[in-house]
Parts: structure tokens; C-alpha cells; sequence
């Protein structure tokens, strides 16, 4: 374990992580810390080294993506991590080519639809993720590797494949 980091998992869902994250959803699920609201924040300014999100940020209206992205910035300390994983339009478009099947890009672009948010706003490719999270007060933006992150053996929606194709853009940036 990591001594004196505190981590966020904004809208795990039923993926638990467990400490040094805290497990914020809007649901009430086993292994929830915080239920509430991932936009806005129920935390302090500057209360967490990492804040991690994997499909969530596509589930806000395109007009509000960025005051999202600013408000989890607000809770990570100065030198903090933010890191995302977002359905990779790009990818999709590669998984549809390939496979020609709608069936295998629909979840990841319009969401499960299987419970009252679970809708999809927003696409991101690359270079507007990297721009909103750089309009949101984060530098050194960069992709991480699932496999080379404390979470990694915990299954979420930042390791799917379809046609052996990552169906995700996972990105990170330091708060400035």
C-alpha cells in the first residue's frame, strides 16, 4: 500500500478499488464509500494525489465536460494525477471497420442504457481530450498503460478490447 496517498475512483460503479481509493458513486453499491454526486465533488479543495475516472466523463453533456474536468481537478493536490479513460472514438471507428458490425461500437458510443444515466453525451478522440484536460488546468498529458498502474488487476472498462482493439483513449495529466 501507498502510505499517506488518497485516491478517488470517480463513479466506480461495482468496481471497487480498494485503498489508498476512496469509491465515489451515485449509486448505492456493495463497496461504496461515498454516494453522491460525481459533478460536483462532495470533497475539500486539494484532498486527493490521484483522481481516476473510467467512462464516466462521456456520461456529461458536451457543454459541461469541461467545468467537470475543473472540478476534478479541484480536488487533486497540487502535483496530482488525474487519469481518464474515456470511450476512444477513434478506436470504434477501427473496431467497426473491421468488424462491420454496429453491434460491437454501440455500447461504447451511445452507453448501456440499462439504468437512468447510463447514456453517452460526448465522443473523444485524442487531441480534444487532451485539449480540455490542458483548459482544465492540467500539464504533461500524456496516455498511461493500464498495466503499469496500481488498479491494474482490477477489470474496467480501461482494459476492453473488441476485435483484439482497446475500445479506450486513457489519458493523464498533472495539475499545474
Amino acid at each position: 500500500m501507498i502510505m499517506n496517498k488518497k485516491y478517488l475512483h470517480v463513479g466506480c460503479g461495482d468496481v471497487i478499488l480498494p485503498p489508498p481509493f476512496e469509491n465515489l458513486d451515485g449509486r448505492n453499491l456493495p463497496g461504496v464509500q461515498h454516494i453522491g454526486s460525481v459533478f460536483p465533488l462532495p470533497f475539500e479543495d486539494k484532498s486527493f494525489d490521484l483522481v481516476y475516472s473510467s467512462h464516466v466523463l462521456e456520461h456529461f453533456h458536451r457543454k459541461d465536460t469541461l467545468n467537470v474536468l475543473k472540478e476534478w481537478v479541484r480536488v487533486l493536490k497540487d502535483d496530482g494525477i488525474l487519469r481518464l479513460s474515456v470511450p476512444s472514438f477513434e478506436n470504434l471507428i477501427k473496431i467497426y471497420e473491421l468488424s462491420g458490425s454496429i453491434e460491437n461500437v454501440t455500447g461504447p458510443l451511445m452507453g448501456g442504457q440499462t439504468y437512468d444515466t447510463n447514456f453517452h453525451y460526448n465522443v473523444f478522440d485524442k487531441k480534444y481530450l487532451k485539449k480540455l484536460m490542458e483548459d482544465a488546468g492540467l500539464e504533461a498529458v500524456h496516455n498511461w498503460d493500464y498495466r503499469r498502474t496500481i488498479h491494474s488487476n482490477y477489470f474496467d472498462f480501461s482494459q476492453a478490447t473488441t476485435c483484439e482493439i482497446m475500445i479506450s483513449l486513457n489519458l493523464e495529466g498533472r495539475k499545474k
